[in-house]
């Protein structure tokens, strides 16, 4: 029998037999899915504990600049007033002078943070003009998804962070 050249002779071999095309079956696809799937969830794990690692950072890093930015400001006597932080939901505040309730809000620079970080221990405070010390030295709880470190503001305006 003389099998013409077209479709058929590229799905039958010459012999007669059924031609093996190259390719992955159904088990071999399903196999690497899984190998992939296992390899994703542990990763994905690592990814997130980093990912709270770096938002956590991220708020104490902008907390403190924000910290060191009214302490500038008050020893240069920018604007001839004291500056003073205000935090708030989701928020920090640098404004001037030496009460949030008597400020001057036209000067105000907020800075956002995670809704979800959680600020214990906090008050209202300024540092005092040209000095550059704070009202009172105090310290206060930052934490976000288990991460916990302390922010402290000493009483000759040294700041430490975790």
């Amino acid at each position: 029998m003389i099998l013409r050249r077209g479709l058929f002779s590229k799905l039958v071999g010459r012999n007669g037999r059924r031609a093996r095309r190259a390719g992955l079956t159904v088990v071999e696809l399903l196999l690497v899915l899984g190998i992939l799937s296992i390899l994703g969830l542990f990763l994905s794990r690592d990814v997130s504990q980093v990912l709270s690692q770096s938002y956590f950072t991220n708020s104490v890093e902008r907390i403190v600049h924000t910290l060191r930015t009214a302490q500038v400001y008050s020893i240069g006597g920018k604007e001839g007033s004291s500056w003073g932080l205000h935090l708030e939901a989701g928020k920090i505040t640098l404004f001037k002078g030496t009460d949030w309730a008597s400020r001057d809000s036209g000067f105000d620079v907020s800075s956002d943070l995670p809704a979800s970080l959680l600020v214990t221990g906090w008050r209202d405070f300024y540092f005092d003009k040209l000095r550059g010390t704070p009202s009172e030295a105090f310290s206060f709880l930052v934490e976000y998804q288990k991460r916990v470190g302390t922010i402290s503001v000493g009483s000759q305006g040294a700041i430490n962070r975790p």
